[in-house]
């Protein structure tokens, strides 16, 4: 790899997993987030996906905690709240928004000639405004979408690691 640094959307199910220690992809999420910091990879994420990422780990904080406790009272809800945005915060000392604005909308909505998903094709658009080496997603149909070189957590570390 070139001496540049690396230029890496993360999804947000990628920050999800990491974050939810019970999640199947969890472990993997950590491992090559680790290892894209340990590069020096700068780590992007689409600036909408940040109140999707805060969304879904507030649920999964309080289904967590109603799984442990039987019910979720006013203190845990607040707890999970919280956590989630604790999280968010560190998300976003790890990696840098990308913004955008009307034109991304527009190819957003040009992609769904190829992918019905506007929410992907809004990551996509994403992709294109940051100039992005990689896209890093546990969404195979987005994987599939992309025309900007795609790969699951995995896959990714496997990349880092070879050290070219």
């Amino acid at each position: 790899m070139s001496t540049e640094a690396l230029r890496i959307v993360v999804d947000s199910n990628v920050w999800v997993d990491n974050y939810c220690i019970d999640h199947p992809g969890g472990e993997v999420a950590k491992r090559f987030l680790s290892a894209a910091l340990a590069r020096g990879a700068e780590l992007l994420y689409p600036f909408h996906c940040i109140k999707d990422v805060q969304y879904v780990l507030d649920h999964e904080f309080k289904r967590a905690a109603l799984r442990e406790l039987g019910a979720v009272d006013e203190k845990v809800a607040l707890a999970s709240r919280e956590a989630a945005q604790a999280c968010v915060r560190n998300m976003n000392e790890l990696a840098t928004a990308v913004g955008g604005d009307v034109s991304d909308v527009w190819i957003a909505l040009k992609y769904l000639k190829i992918n019905p998903d506007l929410e992907d094709n809004l990551v996509l658009s994403a992709c294109r405004r940051a100039h992005a080496d990689y896209l890093v997603t546990s969404d195979a149909s987005l994987i599939a979408a992309s025309d900007v070189a795609a790969k699951t957590p995995e896959q990714m570390i496997a990349l880092l690691e070879l050290d070219l």
